[in-house]
């Protein structure tokens, strides 16, 4: 006898599950810090500069392509899908990033014209001054061998391979790890770029000039200038996603922690070495790293990621059953 009909009926039943409403949308703590983040830009900069402006339009869209994924995931809650849930929201933080360049001023400065000085470096400046004395001042003005500074731009680029191998590691090796270091990862950049909307700054750079150096340092500041979005020196991010990566590395990946111990710390020290970051911008930074890795161990020990992660088990046995029977 045929099967075809056991199989159009098992295809019948995949179908109608796809297409039923979820009783209860499961929601992820930095999916809703980063749906505030994207509805706060898109009703600032509609307020300054109307919500036809180019700015207003995409983060409108980024926080419905966002809630559309959640969506998606949410019909059918495969591994697979969650992956790729997870990935797309690494994927709006970078074009938030980007696109805040031309955001930020639009609520500060709308008309775009006249004198107007938005940034916030002199009461930076100011804070350095009066929480840590000449210290961060003093080493911005050193001035060691080439080949010094050429060490610290390397542990200061060290940090791209950090956020994108270390994440890259999980994704690929256990998805819940992986939804739980995303969780306080992606909350780091969302309450980072609100800092940046916030106290806007261009840095310590802006007045005394990019550090000089060997090749790598000025390959990697060149590099640098053209890729930053001029705003983003309040907190620290480079600080702040750094240093959660390297805690919640310490739980879960000690071999790796202590690999990466020694450069990121140089990575730390050569923010305000390179002159992109004030002293107080790392302080900034180490706050909202604790304050994310608190929220990712309350997440990790909650109901919702552990409903989370047996309804994705549950979808993926189901996908395999039907793959391995078609």
């Amino acid at each position: 006898m045929s099967s075809t009909p056991q199989k159009n009926r098992e295809w019948a039943d995949l179908l109608q599950g796809a297409l039923k409403i979820p009783d209860r949308w499961q929601v992820l703590p930095h999916e809703i810090v980063f749906m505030l983040f994207m509805g706060a830009v898109w009703v600032r900069v509609g307020l300054a500069s109307g919500f036809s402006q180019s700015s207003a339009v995409q983060f409108l869209l980024y926080l419905l392509s966002l809630f559309w994924v959640i969506g998606w995931c949410q019909v059918r809650p495969t591994p697979y899908r969650w992956r790729l849930r997870l990935l797309f929201t690494l994927a709006i933080s970078t074009l938030c990033y980007f696109s805040l360049s031309a955001a930020v001023p639009l609520m500060h400065n709308p008309s775009g014209m006249g004198t107007l000085n938005w940034h916030q470096d002199a009461v930076l400046s100011q804070w350095d001054a009066l929480w840590l004395g000449d210290m961060p001042r003093r080493l911005m003005l050193l001035a060691p061998p080439n080949w010094v500074t050429d060490i610290f731009m390397a542990c200061y680029l060290f940090f791209f391979y950090y956020i994108v191998g270390g994440l890259l590691y999980y994704c690929l090796k256990e998805l819940n790890k992986f939804r739980i270091i995303v969780v306080g990862f992606c909350t780091v950049y969302a309450l980072g770029y609100v800092g940046y909307m916030l106290m806007p700054a261009v840095g310590p750079v802006d007045e005394l000039g990019s550090r000089a150096g060997g090749w790598l340092t000025n390959a990697g500041g060149r590099i640098i200038a053209e890729r930053g979005n001029g705003v983003d020196v309040f907190p620290s991010i480079h600080m702040a996603a750094s240093l959660y990566l390297l805690m919640f590395d310490f739980e879960h990946r000690r071999t790796h922690f202590w690999w990466v111990l020694a450069p990121t710390v140089g990575l730390w020290i050569s923010t305000v070495y390179l002159r992109y970051h004030y002293g107080v911008d790392l302080i900034a930074g180490i706050i909202l790293a604790l304050s994310c890795v608190w929220l990712v161990r309350w997440f990790a020990q909650s109901r919702l990621c552990a409903d989370v992660e047996a309804e994705c088990e549950a979808h993926g046995r189901q996908s395999a059953q039907i793959h391995n029977e078609g």
